[in-house]
C-alpha cells in the first residue's frame, strides 16, 4: 500500500495534497480490524505475523486482535502417541463425569427413600426379617427332607442283597436334590442377611454425610 502526497505552492501557503490510490482504502479497513499470528519457531523465538506463518505450521500459537486480544488458541499438532494420551484422558474426564451423574442421581434417591435415621433402621429390620423368614422356611423344609431320608434310606436296607425298586431309588434320588437345592438356599440367604446389613451400613454412613452437609448449608443461610 503507497501513499503519494502532492506538493503544491500557492502564494506563500503550502497545501499538502494526499491521494489514496485505489484499494487502499480497502487495506486500511482491513488492517484496522486485522489479525496478528504469533508463535514460537524451532528455535523457541517469538515471531509475530499479519497473515499465517510457515515456521508456526504444526506448532502452538495464537491469532491476536490488533489490540492485542486473543481471539484463538491454535494448539500444536500431535504425536500418534500425544494425540492417543489425549483421548484416553478424555475419555477418563467422560467416565468421570458420568459416575458423578450416577452417584448424584444415587444420593437424591437416597434422600427421596429415608426421612430420617429411624426410618432407615426400621427398613433395615423389615428387610432381615424378611429373609430371615424365608431361612426358616427352608430350614423346615430341610428338617422334613431329612426325615423323609432316613425313612427311604432304612426301606432301602431291606433290598441290600436284592434288586431295589425303581420306585425307591426314585425317591432317594427326588429326596437328595431337594435336600441339596434347599441347603443352597440356607446359605445364599445366610449371604444375603449380611448382604442387608452392608448395604443399610453404606446407605446410613453416606445419609449422615448428606443430611449433614444440607444441615450445614441450611445453617449458614
Amino acid at each position: 500500500m503507497r501513499i503519494h502526497s502532492v506538493v503544491a505552492l500557492t502564494g506563500f501557503a503550502v497545501i499538502g495534497v494526499q491521494l489514496v490510490l485505489p484499494g487502499a482504502q480497502d487495506a486500511f479497513a482491513q488492517s484496522a480490524g486485522g489479525r496478528i499470528y504469533t508463535c514460537k519457531d524451532a528455535s523457541g523465538k517469538t515471531i509475530t505475523s499479519d497473515r499465517p506463518l510457515p515456521e508456526c505450521q504444526g506448532r502452538e500459537g495464537r491469532v491476536l486482535s490488533t489490540q492485542g486480544t486473543t481471539l484463538k488458541t491454535i494448539d500444536a499438532t500431535l504425536t500418534p502417541e500425544q494425540q492417543a494420551a489425549r483421548e484416553l484422558e478424555e475419555e477418563k474426564k467422560k467416565e468421570a463425569a458420568l459416575k458423578r451423574a450416577e452417584q448424584l442421581r444415587r444420593d437424591k434417591a437416597l434422600l427421596n427413600t429415608y426421612q430420617n435415621i429411624d426410618d432407615l433402621e426400621s427398613k433395615r429390620q423389615r428387610a432381615l426379617l424378611q429373609v430371615e423368614r424365608e431361612m426358616k422356611d427352608a430350614e423346615r423344609r430341610v428338617s422334613f427332607l431329612e426325615k423323609q431320608e432316613q425313612e427311604y434310606k432304612q426301606e432301602e436296607e431291606f433290598y441290600k442283597k436284592k434288586k431295589m425298586p425303581v420306585e425307591l431309588k426314585r425317591k432317594l434320588d427326588e429326596n437328595e436334590g431337594a435336600l441339596r437345592a434347599e441347603r443352597l438356599l440356607m446359605t445364599s440367604k445366610k449371604d444375603e442377611i449380611t448382604q442387608v446389613n452392608l448395604k443399610f451400613d453404606d446407605d446410613k454412613k453416606r445419609y449422615l454425610e448428606l443430611s449433614g452437609a444440607a444441615s450445614r448449608a441450611a445453617a449458614k443461610k
